[in-house]
């Protein structure tokens, strides 16, 4: 049994030897037809194509597509171009702006720096009305300015809730005496939503740029995509604003103290370092918009326009002897507030004090085995 195993091992072991060098000879065929080897379906000529199509050099920056993606055969003055290219969509204060924009630019004919103009100057004209009844409001209030500013600083004053209520009771039938109602007051607010539409909407048109931007403007700002390059447009808003501030604002009857003009006057001056890098379509719908303000408190202010409106006169706060005067400088105003800021916190103070009084009372009384009930 012994010999006959190791017979046959013997034997495989030659039989291995013999093979071993063949199989080592022999070359894969799939190693030397790489190149040649190619499936019944496909052509030598889309190999040849598949082959020319490799480069050695990264694709020029320069002959990339738009960044937008968006490639319209329309042009600015038919309906629909400013969706062709992505904008005015959906339902948004910028959406509805940049359709009324392309409404005016194609019913009109007008060029694009005459389309934002009439289109600020319309919508302007719209709330118009809005704009009255906040100054026929801003005329009552400032009839009785001195008396509503006393009856506010009682209520500051006020050291109980009690005072608090009877001071809030004062100044409400104070003003319904004399029918004035705040909420007319908030009424040229409702322009910022569309204003905020204003900005977005001609942003985002100037930066595409829509067809004609870069050609349709005026005078120095001719192209409508670009920053102003004298800060033209700018100037003339900051000189119309504060102009308009002296005038009482845009209703005409709001009555500021000296401190609060000064600051007024200020603010539209640095809005022109704020506002430079802007595009000249964003900044001239700012002076468009301002002009059209200025021209409104000219209006509102006019005797006889607010008579043939049946608006009250616009009057002087008349002043309360011994009532206390509005701060007329920045410093003054900033010393009223860090006094009444004090003022504030010693009487949260005190509060905080009478509350702890009455719990530390309200337990020792529980500790005694009884609740005392006042």
């Amino acid at each position: 049994m012994f010999r006959t195993c190791m017979a046959r091992s013997q034997r495989a072991i030659r039989i291995q030897n013999v093979l071993r060098p063949n199989i080592l000879s022999v070359t894969p065929v799939f190693l030397n037809q790489t190149s040649t080897v190619r499936f019944n379906s496909t052509k030598s000529s889309e190999i040849a194509d598949k082959v020319s199509e490799i480069k050695n050099e990264l694709t020029s920056f320069d002959h990339q597509a738009s960044p937008t993606g968006y490639v319209s055969d329309m042009t600015s003055d038919q309906l629909g171009y400013l969706d062709s290219i992505g904008l005015a969509q959906g339902y948004g204060p910028t959406a509805l702006i940049e359709r009324l924009l392309e409404y005016s630019h194609v019913y009109t004919g007008l060029p694009w720096w005459a389309t934002i103009i009439v289109t600020t100057v319309a919508v302007r004209s719209v709330m118009f009305p809005l704009y009255v009844k906040a100054s026929i409001n801003g005329a009552k209030m400032a009839k009785i300015k001195p008396e509503l500013d006393q009856v506010m600083q009682e209520l500051r004053e006020a050291e109980n809730p009690q005072e608090q209520v009877q001071a809030a009771h004062k100044r409400k039938a104070l003003m319904k005496d004399n029918d004035v109602h705040m909420s007319h007051q908030m009424f040229p607010v409702l322009q910022l939503p569309i204003a905020y539409g204003f900005f977005q909407g001609l942003r985002k048109m100037a930066n595409h740029p829509v067809e004609g931007f870069s050609t349709q403007g005026n005078a120095w700002f001719a192209d409508l995509t670009q920053v102003d390059p004298y800060c033209g447009l700018q100037i003339i808003s900051a000189a119309v604003v504060v102009s308009m501030v002296r005038l009482g604002g845009e209703t005409g009857a709001a009555a500021m103290n000296p401190m609060m003009k000064k600051v007024m006057t200020y603010v539209p001056i640095l809005s022109i370092f704020i506002t430079k890098e802007l595009s000249a379509a964003v900044v001239l719908y700012f002076a468009a918009n301002s002009i059209f303000s200025f021209i409104q408190a000219l209006v509102l202010r006019n005797k006889y326009f607010r008579k043939f409106a049946k608006m009250p006169p616009i009057v002087a706060p008349a002043s309360i002897p011994g009532a206390k005067q509005p701060p007329a400088t920045v410093s003054e105003w900033w010393k009223e507030f860090n006094q009444n800021m004090n003022q504030n916190v010693g009487k949260k103070m005190k509060e905080s004090n009478t509350k702890l009084g009455a719990i530390h009372k309200r337990k020792s009384g529980i500790s005694n085995g009884f609740i005392k009930k006042h």
